[in-house]
């Protein structure tokens, strides 16, 4: 997971490309090999194309839930090193993260964020 971490850090953040949302899913699909967002990918280039689809598609929670849920992910209430989440960004609100050993690693404009971000759901990976 390290080496994905560090090359997550290094990679330039590009929306509908390289967001928190295809991050995450780059890690499902590199551990599982199902894309939980598929459907995302292409959708979007800016942050107001990523706002306006994901209100289409009920708000973030709803969205990630049923982006997760349709490729057979299962919830957790103790997430591991290796899962996913989505979590509370204080700045920016609702994101998806991969949990670390050392908390929650979230992919933003200014590279990879690790901290103990509340968890709004996680699932098992």
């Amino acid at each position: 997971m390290s080496t994905f971490l560090r090359a997550m850090g290094r990679a330039t953040f590009v929306w509908g490309e390289c967001d928190c949302s295809l991050v995450m899913a780059d890690w499902c699909r590199k551990m599982r090999g199902v894309d939980p967002a598929a459907s995302l990918r292409g959708r979007y280039r800016t942050a107001r194309g990523a706002i306006r689809h994901v209100r289409r598609l009920g708000g973030f929670e709803a969205m990630a839930r049923s982006l997760m849920a349709g490729c057979g992910f299962a919830t957790t209430q103790a997430p591991r090193p290796g899962d996913v989440g989505l979590v509370e960004h204080p700045a920016v609100g609702p994101v998806f993260a991969i949990r670390c050993a050392l908390g929650w690693a979230v992919k933003s404009p200014e590279g990879v964020a690790v901290d103990d971000y509340a968890t709004v759901v996680a699932w098992s990976v």
